[in-house]
């Protein structure tokens, strides 16, 4: 498939309540740090029924919500926007964290 640049792929994204983590939902209903096992929504339908899952099981999370995606030939999926790419790597948590423990 190539990428689509017109935001129809969605996964649903959230922070982690315990730690802030960015986390994605999979196919099986649970929150995954990795952006590859995220459930993707192909279509409008899709990603409503996504996102009601996710609020659905936000017991251990915040405000779920949907984040527009591309995929490649090969499956691999990432954000389109840059904040989104940004969350996904998370470069600026871990910045955050190592001020922490710098501080500490």
């Amino acid at each position: 498939m190539a990428k689509n640049l017109t935001g129809d792929l969605q996964v649903a994204s959230a922070n982690r309540l315990v730690d802030g983590m960015v986390v994605w939902l999979d196919d099986a209903g649970q929150w995954t740090d990795r952006l590859e096992r995220a459930a993707v929504a192909r279509d409008v339908r899709g990603a409503e029924i996504l996102l009601e899952r996710a609020r659905a099981e936000a017991f251990s999370v915040i405000d779920p919500f949907l984040v527009a995606v591309t995929e490649d030939n090969y499956g691999t999926v990432e954000p389109l926007s840059l904040r989104e790419r940004i969350r996904a790597s998370g470069l600026t948590f871990d910045a955050i964290a190592a001020d922490a423990v710098r501080y500490a």
